[in-house]
């Protein structure tokens, strides 16, 4: 049998890929990483990850540029409602350091990275993975045991190894700007209605004092809408405009693909789609995909065994953990951000005007990782029912009922 280079290579140095090849790393050698970037971890992101994400993945203090305990809601009709928790729900971080910091605890561990390199295809036989990657113009072939895909929305990759891509319909559009914070905005602002596209919400997050990013996610056309949102907001606060062209956009995908292993092949994060539907993040789902891929790639390893079979357990352990999340959570998306302006600002006046609703929504059991099973607490909670069914409004009694009707079913 030929030489073979590695036991695996890890396409990918973002979140997911960091984190799975740090996990492999404690117990296999000969691991490889392959990223396009020189800079791993440079991706439009607002580097918001909930306390469950910090708490079970660890995060060093100085990698925090504040932690979230409130945030500002504005209605379609202007209306402006603000939260705050006593405790923190959520932490703002250097995304380009945390990545680093994860991909040199890898790399103290013996794994290689390979920069500035991206993957032009994938073949597989009976006793190996062959990759062909190009590095400054050039092209190189290297050989594995297995493989953990990490790259994203590259779907060619998967089309390579005959497992299905991500679907259009199901990928959100994002874009972005980091500005100078001169509107001396101090927490998060989240912008909903229609001007911010199908299904869309923009919003504001303070960096620290001096930079702020503003966003749009949408199924429209993100960049034009930024640019409109973000000249609105200059305007308001009388700030001279910046140049537009320092705009950036990506995709992210909201379901999962149909199948995330193949012989010798796992698929995680971004890539699988495993995305929070509702607000587009990917940080925790990328790590908790991760550290599955590398506990189950080690195992395949381990007994010489790569086949199929072996390697569907990885998506039986991240469908038991979050499958039900993406699943519900994609419901959620389409009623909640399918309601008229109208009706929208409705709810959000009664909803976050009522002290004992803002309680319950801003309690310790109400997490920013595990949306659905919050909402499922949220709308079980007797004081919650009473009040929506004693409404004198049609669509606010009915909230409720119709919330449990087509998303618990």
């Amino acid at each position: 049998m030929n030489k073979i280079d590695f036991q695996c290579i890890i396409i990918g140095a973002g979140p997911a890929g960091a984190r799975a090849a740090y996990e492999l790393s404690k117990t296999q050698k000969d691991i490889l990483i392959i990223d396009y970037r020189n800079k791993l971890g440079d991706k439009l992101c607002t580097g918001i990850i909930g306390k469950n994400c910090a708490d079970e993945f660890g995060l060093d203090k100085d990698l925090i540029y504040h932690e979230a305990n409130s945030a500002d809601i504005y209605s379609p009709d202007n209306n402006h409602y603000s939260l705050h928790s006593k405790d923190s729900k959520a932490m703002i971080i250097d995304r380009v350091k945390y990545i680093k910091r994860l991909t040199n605890l890898a790399k103290n561990n013996g794994v290689k990275i390979y920069k500035n390199s991206r993957v032009q295809s994938i073949s597989i036989n009976n006793n190996k993975v062959q990759l062909s990657y190009k590095s400054l113009n050039k092209i190189y072939n290297v050989t594995s045991k297995t493989i953990i895909i990490a790259s994203g929305l590259e779907n060619k990759l998967l089309t390579d190894i005959k497992l299905n891509t991500l679907d259009k319909k199901h990928i959100l559009n994002g874009s972005q700007i980091i500005i100078k914070n001169h509107l001396n905005i101090k927490n998060t602002k989240v912008f909903l209605g229609s001007k911010y596209g199908l299904q869309g919400f923009g919003w504001t997050v303070p960096i620290n004092q001096n930079k702020l990013l503003i966003g749009v996610l949408t199924k429209g056309k993100s960049k034009e809408i930024t640019k409109s949102f973000m000249k609105n907001l200059l305007d308001q606060y009388q700030i001279k405009k910046t140049d537009t062209k320092e705009i950036k956009s990506w995709g992210i995908p909201i379901k999962p693909i149909e199948k995330t292993y193949a012989e010798r092949t796992l698929v995680i994060g971004d890539a699988a789609g495993l995305v929070k539907p509702l607000t587009g993040g990917g940080i925790y789902y990328s790590q908790l995909s991760g550290k599955i891929a590398a506990e189950i790639i080690s195992k395949a390893l381990s007994e010489n065994s790569f086949n199929e079979d072996t390697l569907s357990e990885y998506e039986i352990k991240w469908k038991n953990k979050i499958d039900s999340e993406i699943k519900r959570g994609n419901k959620m998306r389409e009623i909640l951000f399918n309601f008229s302006d109208q009706k929208l600002s409705q709810l959000l006046n009664f909803s976050l005007t009522n002290k004992l609703i803002l309680k319950i929504l801003l309690s310790k059991e109400i997490s920013f990782d595990n949306h659905f099973k919050s909402f499922e607490k949220f709308i079980y909670n007797k004081n919650i029912i009473k009040i929506y069914s004693n409404s004198k409004s049609k669509l606010i009694k009915s909230i409720i009922p119709s919330l449990k009707k087509h998303i618990l079913n």
